[in-house]
């Protein structure tokens, strides 16, 4: 399935870029790091950019990179995605992506569909998509909502559900507050949450803290989507 999506995502931009004149709409760079609280050995730097083209007013593209160190495992992961974006009014955006995150003992791709509204003082996202990993294949999904306070302070639920094939699932909650420190495009987050994982009839939580700095450009947003795969749902590894 993965090869047809990502075949139909590339015939799509190409049909989209010969066809109509390309416009960098927005985009965003962030660094971030986060572990958890009883081992910080636990723990993730990371940094990422994202830029979002345009191709008319209703379909674009956005392109992710991502560099990944996890610090109890050594892994060093490279991330790269794209999604296609269909925005159906300046409210809604509905998406497909594709994603590879090359870790060291072998890559995971992921794949699925996506998608955003703006509400008054709300943002809403939420993604579905499946995970091939060389170890094992797996359901990922996420929903999210932000709520803007006064004085360019943000709150952010997040939840995140990833469900491996035969192996058991993990859960992802998280809690983020931001805020705008330079206008609207630097804005500083610390977040705190807890990650469940239940294998094999039993269960453990984790809970662990975020602390990052992000800079957009052109759109609000920067880019439409926020960015996707295993390494962003490992908040330590």
């Amino acid at each position: 399935m993965k090869t047809y999506l990502t075949a139909a995502l590339g015939s799509a931009l190409l049909f989209a870029t010969t066809a109509h004149a390309v416009e960098i709409t927005g985009g965003s760079a962030q660094l971030s790091y986060s572990g958890f609280t009883t081992n910080t050995d636990v723990d993730k730097l990371s940094a990422e950019g994202s830029v979002e083209l345009g191709f008319d007013r209703n379909i674009g593209a956005q392109l992710d990179l991502g560099l990944t160190k996890f610090g109890a495992t050594d892994e060093d992961v490279q991330t790269i995605g794209v999604h296609g974006i269909y925005h159906v009014d300046e409210f809604t955006s509905l998406g497909a992506f594709y994603v590879n995150d090359n870790f060291n003992a072998g890559d995971a791709d992921f794949y699925g569909i996506e998608a955003g509204h703006e509400m008054a003082l709300w943002d809403f996202e939420g993604y579905l998509g499946r995970l091939d990993d060389s170890a094992a294949d797996a359901t990922l999904l996420g929903v999210s909502a932000r709520y803007e306070l006064q004085n360019g302070i943000g709150v952010t639920g997040a939840l995140d559900h990833l469900n491996p094939e035969g192996v058991g699932d993990a859960t992802r909650l998280g809690v983020k507050v931001d805020r705008d420190v330079i206008g609207s495009d630097v804005n500083l987050f610390l977040e705190v949450g807890a990650v469940r994982a239940d294998v094999g009839g039993g269960s453990d939580t984790e809970t662990y803290v975020g602390i990052g700095g992000k800079y957009v450009f052109g759109a609000e947003r920067g880019a439409t989507f926020e960015q996707r795969g295993l390494a962003k749902f490992l908040p330590g590894f």
